[in-house]
């Protein structure tokens, strides 16, 4: 009697692992489509307005006779974004804080386009020690242009 119990029970959580590992798959499959049709919804809207090149980890875009580098970043709805410098963004979640090093980007000949995604904003950035402002899509900051995703169609309809 005893085996025909630890048989069955056995059988239970083989279920129970097998349906825990699929609803896993499923979910981390569904959030990848879900980030892939963000991406390229941005380089549709891109490729409407200009040219789009994949060069390795940025992607180049020629547009209204100037070529910029453009790097797409993934902030959360809920999180904050601020540029502290031209090379150290910031993201808080809450109380944490996630420090990103952007200095390659920064490093790159060309005009830069950063586009956020799925915030919509606002974002800021320090323009000096004690002075916190926030950024406008048609307005650089260094050498960027800051474009929160829902807004990049109509920017660059406008021109920047």
């Amino acid at each position: 009697m005893t085996d025909i119990t630890d048989m069955y029970l056995y059988i239970i959580i083989g279920a129970a692992a097998i349906l825990l590992i699929y609803g896993a798959y499923y979910g981390v499959s569904k959030y990848l489509e879900k980030q892939s049709l963000n991406i390229q919804e941005i380089k549709s809207i891109l490729e409407t307005h200009g040219t789009l090149h994949e060069e390795g980890l940025y992607l180049s875009y020629d547009y209204q006779g100037l070529t910029y580098s453009v790097i797409m970043i993934k902030v959360q709805k809920y999180a904050k974004f601020q540029f502290n410098s031209r090379t150290i963004w910031e993201k808080k979640i809450g109380q944490k804080k996630f420090y990103t090093d952007q200095t390659i980007f920064s490093k790159m000949p060309n005009r830069k386009i950063v586009i956020i995604y799925p915030n919509e904003g606002p974002f800021t950035y320090h323009y000096d020690e004690s002075d916190v402002r926030f950024t406008k899509p048609n307005e650089r900051i260094w050498d960027m242009h800051v474009i929160p995703f829902n807004e990049l169609d109509t920017v660059l309809k406008e021109g920047l």
